[in-house]
């Protein structure tokens, strides 16, 4: 685990307290059925373009709603036709089944960080890949290139059904061809590091290629998600088998550039993706607060006092923090384009290569041309690995 920085999480409890009666509003809204009124107006018609773009959606809009809303804004659509819009960003417990699909391949993008220093490792993170070979986590998982050089990234720690663990793959960082980082005191708490192509040789699978983990695509464009829907995330929480959060999980509030949602997370999420229903990426997980008695002390699920041999996972959350995808990539752009200025001055822990540079090219491609990853291989009883078939590498999404 890896723990905020005391002036971040001061940070994070002034703003979540600053959104409480926007958070409780919405939960309001959400309680009446009247999610449409949760967000702005502008918004809905964001989010609602956005969803009339994905064709999967339309057996569950219907045909003549999906007609009527492409014609009209959500406010003046007929009442049937909202009604279906609602129901498609409130989370309709039925979800076409390619949502699992879909899961199923991204959690591979998703990996444990084992934070290091020269000589042994100090704590954990979760992170995600972007591109061929970038990863994201926050700052205050990868606090410097220094110990970004030592840490390392693992795929495919997970468990079973039948108790059993894939054969995880363990990949070097590789800050040296590109590090672009944002801080988690007074900042927006973000690292992007190159990850090398080939596992580690002590590695349980040293042959894996980090290619066959595929990376998620990143949008920049407002529409993602609106106020009330439900928020994923896949993690590896205090170091844990990776993880999914999947129920009522839902941005309550939203600020320039955070979100505040009720996933629970917890210590070692810290750098995890948080998707939508589409499995898009809204975010990046930050922080949390504990809930607190009126003396101060963190409270346990169900409302008792928490000690520290319950441990993390009986913590009772007041809510998360984490930042919005958009402000991500228009920083880490800008970021990038100043490390390019050779007439710029120089950056302490900012590292862009020509090869790095090209890396992050590949964030801003096209969706067409992005990947997804091969299946996982699996464990038999006797322990021995049986790698799945494949398209070779990545697959056309």
């Amino acid at each position: 685990m890896m723990e905020l920085p005391p002036q971040a999480q001061q940070e994070i409890t002034q703003r979540l307290a600053a959104s409480e009666k926007e958070r409780e509003k919405t939960r309001q809204y959400l309680q009446r059925g009247e999610l449409l009124k949760a967000d702005s107006p502008e918004r809905i018609e964001k989010r609602k373009m956005r969803l009339l773009a994905n064709q999967s959606l339309t057996p569950t809009l219907g045909k003549e709603n999906r007609e009527a809303l492409v014609s009209n804004p959500v406010s003046e659509a007929p009442e049937s036709a909202q009604r279906a819009f609602e129901r498609q960003i409130g989370g309709n417990d039925t979800q076409p089944c390619w949502f699992l699909t879909r899961g199923t391949e991204l959690r591979r993008t998703v990996g444990r960080i084992h934070i290091r220093d020269a000589s042994r490792r100090v704590g954990w993170g979760t992170g995600f890949l972007v591109a061929p070979n970038l990863m994201v986590t926050n700052q205050h998982v990868l606090d410097s290139l220094e110990t970004a050089r030592f840490s390392r990234v693992e795929f495919d720690y997970e468990e079973t059904f039948e108790g059993e663990f894939l054969l995880s793959a363990i990949f070097d960082l590789a800050p040296e061809i590109f590090f672009v980082s944002h801080p988690a005191r007074g900042g927006m708490d973000y690292a992007l590091v190159a990850v090398a192509d080939r596992a580690r040789a002590d590695s349980r699978r040293p042959d894996a290629n980090l290619a066959e983990f595929g990376y998620n695509v990143l949008v920049r464009e407002e529409g993602k998600l609106a106020k009330g829907e439900m928020i994923h995330s896949i993690h590896h929480p205090e170091g844990q088998p990776r993880q999914v959060s999947l129920r009522e999980n839902r941005l309550t509030a939203l600020q320039d550039l955070w979100l505040h949602y009720e996933t629970d997370t917890e210590q070692g999420s810290s750098g995890a993706p948080l998707y939508n229903n589409q499995w898009e990426i809204v975010g990046i997980h930050h922080g949390g607060v504990e809930k607190r008695d009126s003396e101060g002390n963190i409270l346990a699920i169900g409302g008792g006092h928490w000690t520290p041999q319950m441990g993390e996972r009986q913590k009772w959350w007041y809510a998360n923090e984490g930042l919005r995808i958009s402000r991500f990539v228009a920083d880490v752009e800008a970021q990038v384009k100043a490390a390019l200025d050779s007439n710029a001055p120089p950056v302490a822990d900012r590292v862009v290569t020509q090869a790095g540079h090209a890396l992050f090219e590949a964030i801003l491609k096209p969706s067409q041309n992005r990947a997804v990853p091969t299946p996982s291989p699996t464990v038999e009883g006797d322990g021995s690995f049986v790698p799945q078939s494949s398209h070779g590498g990545f697959n056309p999404e």
